[in-house]
């Protein structure tokens, strides 16, 4: 029943995302041509969830001509005591939801220390001064027994 629940809980996550983002895209359709954020960041982030907390290298790069990017993170992640270091790449479609703003969601793969998953990604990011982006977003790994994580950070953009 436990894994059950859990599972309903990451479709609803899952879900909820999707249906932000088209909400989104149909406000960012209604309005006038947004530029959203643009060009490439690297930064630092802190995450926490299930119960564990991460400090991480965190990066994007843009692609000028189409609507994705490549964003990546080094996480070093403290568990109860033991420390280990992730990588987790992934994909995103970045949309434009105000001047030098982009909602984003996508999916990655999370590994290391011999484990690896799947996740999915949503998030936001903004330019808050000249060249220096904050960054939140949430992480949905496809494990039964991993929960969410949300992560923020800040960033300087190039």
């Amino acid at each position: 029943m436990k894994q059950l629940i859990k599972s309903a809980v990451k479709v609803s996550a899952v879900s909820a995302i999707a249906c932000a983002l088209t909400f989104l895209s149909t406000l960012s359709a209604n309005a006038q041509s947004k530029e959203g954020l643009k060009g490439s960041y690297v930064g630092g982030s802190f995450t926490t969830g299930s119960g564990i907390t991460s400090l991480n290298i965190y990066g994007r790069y843009d692609y000028p001509k189409l609507p994705i990017s490549v964003r990546g993170s080094v996480a070093v992640i403290d568990g109860s005591g033991d420390t280990d270091t992730f990588f987790q790449p992934a994909v995103t479609y970045d949309l434009p939801i105000g001047d030098k703003a982009n909602a984003y969601a996508g999916a990655g793969l999370a590994f290391g220390s011999g484990d690896s998953t799947a996740f999915l990604n949503a998030g936001a990011e903004t330019e808050i001064a000249t060249n220096v982006v904050v960054f939140g977003d949430l992480i949905v790994p496809l494990e039964d027994d991993t929960d969410a994580g949300f992560g923020i950070g800040l960033g300087y953009r190039f």
